[in-house]
């Protein structure tokens, strides 16, 4: 598999790397059941109990640790 570039803006997140890159070896990325109660109308998803993000606000990033306190268990950061 070939290198990915993931962007990220999340200057206090210990996977952050200077050029707004994230050097996680691994990418978690969740639903954000906040952000979209009360949005899901009749999406399919709704009717089963599980909320789907449909814009962006409505995931949240499950990778982000804060710069003092990383790695996560089993993520580590890449070097640049």
């Amino acid at each position: 598999m070939g290198q990915q570039s993931i962007e990220c803006t999340v200057h206090s997140c210990y996977y952050y790397a200077s050029g707004d890159q994230c050097r996680a070896s691994a990418i978690m990325v969740a639903n954000n059941p906040s952000t979209i109660r009360g949005q899901a109308g009749t999406e399919f998803g709704a009717e089963l109990g599980t909320p789907q993000a449909a814009t962006s606000a409505h995931t949240q990033c499950r990778t982000f640790i804060p710069e003092g306190q990383g790695p996560k268990p089993g993520i580590r950061r890449l070097s640049d």
